[in-house]
This record gives C-alpha cells, structure tokens and sequence, in this order.
C-alpha cells in the first residue's frame, strides 16, 4: 500500500458515519475556552517523526467530514493536519489563539484538491 492510498480515508471508511469534529491539535499546550472532542496529539514525542503523526492524524480524523481545529501547538503538526485535510478533501477551519483578546479568531483554510476541480 503506497502513502497516498494509506491516508485516503474514502475506502477506508465505508462503514462508519463522518461527523464534524471540534479539536485541539496538541494537548497541554493552550487550553481554549470551547469544548472539544478531544486533540489530535496528546502529546508529541519527536516532531521529525513526519510518519507516527501521519498515522495518528490518520487514526483520529478517519471518521472526518469537517474540521475545526483549535491551533494549540506546534507548526510542523499543523503542516501534516492541513496536508491530511487537502488529500482528502475535508474542510478545515482554523482557531488562532489572540493575545489581546484571550479568545480565537477562525481561518477558513482552502482544503480542495487541485485534482477535483
């Protein structure tokens, strides 16, 4: 199984129902007023290990059909989220934290693969 087929959650998922997911990308790093369901990462062990963030992105967003995710962490997890998202097409929406304001203002992130136009 090549990468590209590995994170392609449409085959791989034909039983479950996709949801709207509200998460936070790493945990115990910026706790954000809303309630989520959960993070991506509880934690991060080595952020040059591209293909244990792979799978574990793999295994939380497999069910996936529109992501708001409150950015609580490190860049180079936000890179393999947003990648995850375009290959599969899910929406994305971001949250950055505001210093002035202590809440978060939204990003809409363009996640359409350039193949499906």
């Amino acid at each position: 199984m090549t990468l590209q087929e590995k994170y392609t959650i449409q085959q791989q998922n034909k039983n479950n129902p996709m949801i709207e997911m509200t998460l936070g990308l790493c945990e115990n790093r910026h706790e954000p007023s809303v309630e989520l369901d959960g993070y991506i990462f509880p934690q991060i062990l080595d952020v040059k290990d591209f293909d244990k963030m792979q799978d574990i992105i793999f295994e939380k967003l497999i069910n996936c059909k529109k992501l708001n995710l409150y950015i609580t962490g490190l860049t180079v997890a936000l890179v393999e989220v947003y990648g995850f998202c375009v290959h599969n097409n899910i929406p994305l929406t971001l949250y950055h934290y505001d210093r002035e304001t202590g809440g978060y203002y939204t990003q809409e992130a363009t996640t359409k693969n350039k193949e499906n136009y």
